[in-house]
């Protein structure tokens, strides 16, 4: 009885930690000190939708368009969904590739939608093994499915190893245009600083 009790209250500690405003995603790059302190920063407000929405995915690509680190993605899509939901994120999709990743891999990246509210995520710089990456320019991507086909993806580039940024410049493209969970990203922010 103990036990269960015990993995009860562990399981609980755990829902609860995935679902404060700052993503564990986060937490793992500050736990993965070897970039010198450089980090970019990506902020937003999430407002979760219902049936058919609310997926996202996080990611850096290098300047030749290969994808370098997946910050984050929707554990729906990442374990499965993009199977029979073709328009959950397509564009991570193909570049990440999920259906090639190992499960160790896919947890790595992937957690519940987090509640609505504020939500950051942090990149320090290193690819998807863990290895440092060079100088240069990097662009963020931040795909959101809001409702079945319509999608938001917002894009900035960082200098990596270059001069801080407050506030980085943002594109934002959207496709399939509904009023329907049309605020589910918002707020967006991003910076690059050096501890």
């Amino acid at each position: 009885m103990k036990t269960r009790l015990f993995y009860t209250i562990l399981v609980a500690a755990c829902v609860c930690l995935q679902s404060c405003t700052t993503s564990y995603a986060k937490d793992r790059e500050d736990a993965n000190e070897n970039s010198a302190g450089e980090r970019l920063e990506i902020s937003f407000r999430l407002q979760r939708g219902g049936i058919a929405s609310s997926q996202y995915a996080i990611w850096i690509e290098d300047e030749t368009g290969q994808l370098v680190r997946t910050l984050y993605a929707t554990s729906f899509t990442a374990e499965g969904g993009y199977e029979y939901r073709k328009d959950a994120i397509p564009v991570w999709v193909s570049k990440a590739k999920p259906q090639t990743l190992s499960s160790t891999q896919i947890d790595a990246i992937t957690g519940a939608t987090p509640s609505n509210g504020i939500v950051t995520y942090q990149w320090n710089g290193t690819d998807d093994k863990g290895n440092r990456v060079s100088a240069g320019t990097y662009t963020f991507f931040i795909e959101g499915t809001l409702y079945w086909k319509s999608r938001i993806v917002y894009t900035g580039k960082v200098d990596w190893g270059g001069k801080v940024q407050d506030s980085i410049p943002i594109k934002v493209k959207r496709f399939h245009s509904s009023k329907n969970n049309e605020n589910m990203i918002t707020e967006l922010k991003a910076r690059h600083f050096k501890k």
